[in-house]
C-alpha cells in the first residue's frame, strides 16, 4: 500500500537500482508469492523457503549499487532463489544436492472449479493422465514446463535456472511438449498449454 507506480519492469529496476525504496518494497510485493511457490517445488520446506527469499532480498539490496539491467526480474530473483536454496542444502547436508541437475523438481495439480463443474468424469481423467504423463518427466523438464508456461519466465532466462545452455533448454522445452501431448492425447501445442494452465499450480 502506498507505492509508487511503476508501469515496466525496466522502470521498476531502474528505481531500485537508484535507491528508490519504494521499488525495493514494490519488488518483494510483486514477486515474493511467485518466488515462494517456485521454491516449495524445489523443497518441502516451507520455513527454509521464506528464510531463503528474505535473505535473498537483503543481499539484493545490499548489493543494489553492483547490480545491472536485468531482462526478468522474476527470472533473476528466481536465480538467485534456486541457489541459495541449493547452498543451503549443501551446508545443511540436507541432501546431496549441488549442481541444479540434482534437484527432484514436483509439480503439483490443481483443478479449478469451473472446469469441474463442467464435466468432472472427463476432468478426472484429463487430471489423471496429465498427472501421469509430468511424473514420467525428467526433473528438469518439469521444471522447463512450469516456468515457461505456468511463471512465464522468458526463454531465454531459463537455461540459468536449469544449468543449460539456450538451444539445449529450447530443445528440452519441446521435447517435454511433445511428450505430454503424446500422453494426454492433445494433438495441438495451444491446447497443451491450455491445459498446463488450467491444471499446474503456481
Amino acid at each position: 500500500m502506498g507505492h509508487k507506480e511503476y508501469h515496466t519492469e525496466h522502470d521498476l529496476w531502474q528505481a531500485f537500482l537508484s535507491d528508490d525504496k519504494d521499488a525495493f518494497a514494490c519488488l518483494f510485493d510483486r514477486y515474493s508469492d511467485a518466488m515462494y511457490a517456485y521454491g516449495r517445488k524445489i523443497t518441502a520446506d516451507s520455513e527454509l523457503v521464506k528464510d531463503t527469499i528474505q535473505d535473498v532480498f537483503v543481499k539484493l539490496y545490499n548489493n543494489r549499487a553492483n547490480l545491472n539491467h536485468t531482462e526478468s526480474i522474476k527470472g533473476y530473483l528466481f536465480v538467485a532463489l534456486k541457489r541459495s536454496l541449493i547452498n543451503q542444502f549443501h551446508n545443511r547436508l540436507m541432501l546431496s544436492i549441488e549442481e541444479e541437475s540434482d534437484v527432484q523438481f514436483e509439480i503439483e495439480l490443481i483443478a479449478h472449479r469451473s472446469f469441474e463443474e463442467e464435466d468432472s468424469s472427463y476432468d478426472e481423467e484429463q487430471k489423471f493422465l496429465l498427472q501421469k504423463a509430468l511424473q514420467e518427466l525428467t526433473p528438469r523438464q518439469r521444471e522447463a514446463i512450469y516456468l515457461y508456461y505456468i511463471q512465464e519466465i522468458p526463454l531465454s532466462e531459463i537455461p540459468s535456472l536449469l544449468g543449460m545452455n539456450y538451444q539445449s533448454t529450447r530443445n528440452l522445452l519441446h521435447r517435454a511438449m511433445i511428450k505430454l501431448r503424446q500422453s494426454v492425447g492433445v494433438t495441438s501445442s495451444v491446447n497443451m498449454s491450455l491445459l498446463l494452465f488450467q491444471y499446474l499450480s503456481k
